[in-house]
């Protein structure tokens, strides 16, 4: 995004230590009873709102990760120089939805409006699931491009 000119930033909406979901739990492969933290960004992009991103993050990986600059600090960055754990891949599903009232709000956008959904699995380089993400980008202010390789 740097390198087009444009300037990332985010703001912290929440972070919560708590039990996951059964998509989330399923998506992370975690064992019953394991806790994961749930981190509520607002994304921006030259100070214009672009998305709601809420990360889930295995407690057990990523213990202390409420002590890290959230909004300062990309997420990928603490995974990789505070916990050691290079990115490798990841698994997107994408789709599409209408913006309710809150998730209208918080974007500054028209309830209805359409917005990119977007539900990503990452994982290190010994295949770990690390993140589990969802992801609302308002329609008009975002793109998703997709490069694809076939394996031989």
């Amino acid at each position: 995004m740097r390198r087009r000119g444009l300037v990332p930033s985010a703001q912290l909406l929440s972070l919560n230590l708590q039990e996951p979901e059964l998509e989330v739990a399923q998506a992370l492969k975690l064992r019953p009873g394991e806790q994961v933290y749930s981190v509520r960004r607002l994304r921006f992009v030259n100070t214009e709102p672009v998305a709601v991103v809420t990360s889930f993050l295995p407690a057990r990986i990523f213990s202390g990760i409420e002590k890290q600059d959230l909004e300062k600090r990309s997420l990928y960055e603490i995974f990789e120089r505070t916990y050691n754990r290079k990115v490798q891949w990841a698994e997107e599903v994408i789709g599409a939805i209408t913006a309710n009232p809150d998730d209208a709000k918080v974007l500054q956008a028209e309830e209805g409006n359409p917005l990119l959904l977007i539900k990503e699995t990452t994982y290190d380089a010994q295949n770990i699931p690390i993140e589990y993400s969802i992801s609302l980008l308002r329609g008009d202010r975002y793109t998703a491009s997709v490069i694809s390789i076939r394996k031989t």
